[in-house]
């Protein structure tokens, strides 16, 4: 073996050791300073994977249901969805809070970050609270999605400074600038229906589709993140962004005949082709649906690497950059209490570190 061969090896062999959870005598152990994530693990993946139930009963199914399945299947269909999107919210709740009293005896974030992304924190759990009984009325959800869209672009510009978490880092920001034009464009689009203003209806298409532009930006980056993680994780990555453009084209052919789930999908999808979206980029908006929720599965599937990074981006990609929506403002939020988590913890940068050079 060469030297520099040996070199690596040596170099391997010290990084598993500190990433190892029971770290020898020699292994420099995790500052006491350094919040810890592990302890979260199983909670994390399980509401990574009740996130992913919940989007695909309450998005790409329920919504379609409605005047093509009969009444009864629609009702027991909507009670699953709803009782699993309730679920999925007081799962992220638990981790929002949770993480909040984490950062809050973290000394490894600045005291001005920690303030800001704590107190908006239950800024906006306390919006998102009449939700639970009644629709948020527009100027909730629209102050929702401007709060929501603050802690994910604060979160993303710290997290973006340290090489583990930067991906996940820019991924934020870059949700974080959807999150604020998206409201915006439907409310210059409902304003100028009421004055009759074409300039109006124009900013508020321009807007939407800057968001849309801005979201698919995000959501490639998730899959070239996770395409470089290995050559399993490529043709995964690969294979959900395929799968998500097949979906979105089956469902958008105009057939004389259509099966019911393809009539179901259809109906589904064309929910997203709103006015504040232009018709050209209304079927890009489509495809974002199903190709995060496919790539948000492949994510949860990397082992290797931390579920605090991992689960960060499963729910950043759930949230599909529209913090109007309470059960997405909350994703948003839960991703980013995490993803600075998961960059002042030193075993989750080492365990990243690792799993990265075993991939190379």
């Amino acid at each position: 073996m060469s030297a520099p061969e040996e070199a690596s090896t040596e170099i391997e062999r010290v990084l598993r050791r500190v990433a190892s959870n029971n770290a020898g005598p020699g292994g420099p152990p995790t500052s006491p300073r350094s919040p810890g994530t592990a302890w979260a693990s199983g909670t994390l993946l399980l509401a990574g994977a009740v996130g992913i139930l919940a989007k695909v009963g309450g998005v790409l199914i329920a919504p379609g249901m409605r005047g093509i399945a009969a009444q009864g299947t629609v009702e027991t269909t909507e009670i699953l969805t709803s009782a699993l999107g309730y679920t999925f919210a007081a799962m992220l709740v638990t981790l929002a809070s949770a993480g909040a009293f984490e950062l809050t005896r973290s000394t490894r974030i600045s005291v001005l970050v920690r303030g800001i992304v704590v107190a908006v924190c239950g800024l906006v759990i306390a919006l998102v609270s009449p939700a639970v009984v009644q629709k948020l009325h527009p100027f909730a959800a629209i102050t929702l999605s401007i709060v929501a869209s603050m802690i994910a672009f604060v979160a993303g510009i710290t997290a973006a400074r340290i090489p583990h978490t930067r991906a996940l880092g820019a991924v934020l920001v870059l949700l974080s600038l959807s999150g604020i034009l998206r409201p915006n464009a439907w409310g210059l689009v409902a304003l100028a229906g009421e004055h009759a203003s074409l300039t109006l209806f124009n900013v508020g298409r321009i807007l939407g589709t800057i968001s849309v532009i801005v979201q698919c930006v995000a959501t490639l980056l998730v899959a070239v993140w996770l395409a470089m993680r290995s050559r399993t994780s490529r043709i995964f990555a690969n294979g959900a962004v395929v799968l998500g453009f097949v979906i979105t084209y089956v469902a958008a052919r105009n057939i004389e005949d259509p099966s019911s789930t393809i009539a179901i999908l259809r109906a589904s999808l064309l929910q997203v082709a709103t006015t504040s979206v232009s018709r050209s980029l209304s079927s890009v908006a489509a495809f974002l649906i199903p190709a995060s929720l496919l790539l948000a599965v492949v994510a949860l599937a990397q082992r290797r690497f931390p579920p605090a990074i991992t689960v960060s981006f499963a729910l950043a990609l759930l949230s599909q950059g529209s913090f109007d929506v309470p059960l997405q403002a909350l994703a948003i939020t839960a991703a980013a209490m995490w993803t600075l988590l998961a960059m002042a913890d030193d075993r989750a940068m080492w365990t990243t570190l690792v799993a990265t050079k075993r991939t190379k």
